[in-house]
């Protein structure tokens, strides 16, 4: 079963799971986009189910796992993918765009544990695939609730792995770099309504693209990124990454804090110069609408 399966790394972990033969239950909110997954999924000769879900509703696991249970039997791997974006900053951030990303990208893991562990606890088998980020394990810099909801699914599955573990039942948390996916263009960025009125929404919305270009430049695929991932699985592995640079900032956090504390300033300032020197290129002082 795999959330998020219509575009980026959940399609691609379905196009790569048909290939080894495993029968598929695909789903998202997006039914358009999964529908074009299933057909390539049917393409390759895979049995694949598909079927709506918004992952920040409880009842939507409970239709989609006895939907499931019917057709397929009993969850043999599960790939929690789904998630979402709001950027902006502490300023244009509010309370309500906290929660909606803390739902889908946090409370929908919740939820799917909920459903799904007491069965595979059951029969003493099962794979719990949590997709959290590089930024669930340092304090990157934006956006602040992705963050937030990455480093407690990160904690989370570290808990679930060291309880479910003797019980038959594997828990990987995968921690992605930067992966060319959807994630960047249906993001949602907050902006000052100042900056809005002073500049007009067409050059904002070419700054932002001019951003998006920069980071997809750094991007791998999906595809390739998750051949990584299911190199992870097949080894069992509690973490999974794709890039060893996260080895090397977690190595450092151990060894030495103030050198680490650092790091994360750093980090923020040059992505900071970065991001305003774009919008200088583009005859915007965004220092003035921070």
């Amino acid at each position: 079963l795999i959330t998020g399966a219509a575009s980026g790394i959940g399609r691609s972990f379905a196009l790569a799971l048909a290939k080894e033969g495993m029968n598929l239950y695909i789903t998202d909110i997006n039914m358009e986009g999964l529908e074009k997954v299933k057909n390539e999924v049917e393409e390759l000769g895979a049995k694949v189910y598909s079927d709506r879900c918004d992952v920040s509703k409880f009842e939507d696991f409970e239709a989609i796992a006895k939907n499931f249970y019917s057709k397929l039997g009993d969850v043999d791997l599960l790939i929690n993918n789904a998630g979402i974006a709001i950027a902006g900053g502490l300023k244009n951030l509010e309370i309500e765009d906290w929660k909606k990303v803390l739902d889908v990208d946090l409370w929908s893991i919740i939820y799917s544990q909920k459903i799904f562990i007491p069965r595979m606890l059951e029969r003493g088998s099962g794979h719990i695939v949590n997709v959290a980020s590089g930024s669930g394990l340092f304090g990157s810099t934006e956006p602040l609730p992705y963050i937030t909801s990455k480093f407690a699914v990160v904690g989370l599955s570290e808990a679930l792995f060291s309880r479910l573990k003797n019980f038959g039942i594997d828990v990987s948390v995968i921690v992605p770099t930067i992966i060319n996916t959807a994630i960047w263009n249906t993001s949602i960025i907050k902006i000052s309504p100042k900056l809005l009125i002073d500049f007009g929404q067409e050059k904002i919305d070419k700054v932002y693209d001019e951003l998006r270009e920069g980071l997809s430049k750094l991007g791998m695929s999906a595809d390739r990124a998750v051949r990584k991932y299911i190199r992870g699985i097949k080894k069992h592995q509690l973490y999974i990454f794709d890039n060893k640079s996260l080895l090397d900032i977690l190595s450092l956090k151990g060894r030495d804090l103030q050198e680490y504390e650092k790091f994360l300033v750093e980090y923020q300032s040059t992505n900071a110069k970065s991001m305003i020197e774009i919008f200088h290129k583009h005859g915007i002082n965004i220092e003035d609408y921070s």
